[in-house]
C-alpha cells in the first residue's frame, strides 16, 4: 500500500514539475543547453591518418559560414571503382577517433571522410543542433563533388545516425547504401532512461531524431548493426528501426 502511495506521489510530483517547466520555459531552455553542452567537444586530437601510413587530405568544408574539420582518404589508385564511406560520429568524438578506421578502409581498397560537426573538435563554433543538420547536407554534396561517379555509403555511430537518417531524403542523389551502427529509437526515448532530470526533458523537449520514423523514408539498401552488449543504446531500438524499415531495403547484424 506505501508502495504504491509513493509511486502516485512521484506522478503527481512529476506532472506539477512537467506543468511548471512548460509553463516557465525552463525545460526547453535546459534542453537547448544540454544539446548545446552533449555536441560540444574539446579540440580534435593528434592523429591523423599519415599516423597510421596513411595518405589524406585535411579539408574544412564549408558549411554556410562555418568550416567543418574532415579527414578525406582515397583509396589506392590500383583499386578497382573502389566505394566511398562517409562517416557520422557519435556524441562527444573527433574525427581523430576514427583514424583506425580509416587505416582499416583504406586496407580494403574503400575511400573515406569523417567530419566534425559544428562544435565538435576544430569546426567552427558555436554547436546548436539546428547546424548540425546543415552540417550532414553538405558533408554529403562536398563527398559526391569530391568523388564524383562513385558509389558513396553513410555510416552512422550511435548519435550520428540521428542527423544521418534525417538528412537523407535531402541530398541531391541517393545514396548507394545506409549503415546504421548503435543506435538508439530517439532521443527522447534514451533521455527517458536516464536520471529524474533527463526523464523530465523527455516529457518536454521535441521528439528529435526520431530514427525509427526516419529509416521509414530511407529508399537505399540498409543495414542496421548493433551489439546486444551495448550500455549506451539499448539493443531494443535498433530493433525498432529494423522493424520500420521498409522490408525490401534491410538487413540487420546484430
Amino acid at each position: 500500500m506505501r508502495s504504491a502511495l509513493l509511486k502516485d506521489r512521484r506522478k503527481v510530483l512529476l506532472v506539477l514539475a512537467v506543468t511548471l517547466c512548460v509553463l516557465f520555459g525552463v525545460c526547453r531552455i535546459a534542453a537547448r543547453y544540454l544539446m548545446g553542452t552533449m555536441l560540444t567537444t574539446g579540440p580534435n586530437g593528434p592523429e591523423t591518418p599519415a599516423s597510421v601510413g596513411v595518405p589524406f587530405e585535411r579539408v574544412g568544408i564549408p558549411s554556410g559560414p562555418r568550416r567543418l574539420d574532415s579527414y578525406v582518404v582515397t583509396a589506392n589508385r590500383a583499386c578497382s571503382n573502389p566505394p566511398v564511406i562517409l562517416i557520422f560520429h557519435g556524441v562527444q568524438e573527433t574525427i581523430s577517433e576514427w583514424v583506425q578506421v580509416q587505416h582499416l578502409l583504406y586496407d580494403h581498397c574503400i575511400s573515406s571522410v569523417v567530419f566534425d560537426y559544428t562544435g565538435s573538435g576544430n569546426s567552427s563554433r558555436p554547436a546548436r543542433f539546428e547546424t548540425v543538420g546543415e552540417d550532414s547536407l553538405v558533408a554529403y554534396e562536398f563527398v559526391a563533388g569530391h568523388f564524383p561517379g562513385k558509389p558513396i555509403y553513410l555510416l552512422g555511430h550511435s548519435m550520428g545516425n540521428g542527423p544521418m537518417l534525417a538528412a537523407v531524403p535531402h541530398f541531391s542523389s541517393r545514396p548507394a547504401g545506409v549503415i546504421v551502427a548503435n543506435a538508439f529509437a530517439s532521443l527522447r526515448s534514451v533521455a527517458g532512461t536516464r536520471n529524474v532530470f533527463y526523464r523530465l526533458l523527455a516529457y518536454t523537449i521535441p521528439d528529435w531524431w526520431d530514427n525509427v520514423k526516419l529509416v521509414q523514408q530511407i529508399r537505399a539498401p540498409l543495414l542496421v548493426i548493433h551489439s546486444d552488449t551495448d550500455q549506451v543504446n539499448p539493443a531494443d531500438g535498433a530493433r525498432k528501426i529494423f522493424a520500420a524499415a521498409g522490408a525490401s531495403n534491410r538487413q540487420m547484424a546484430a
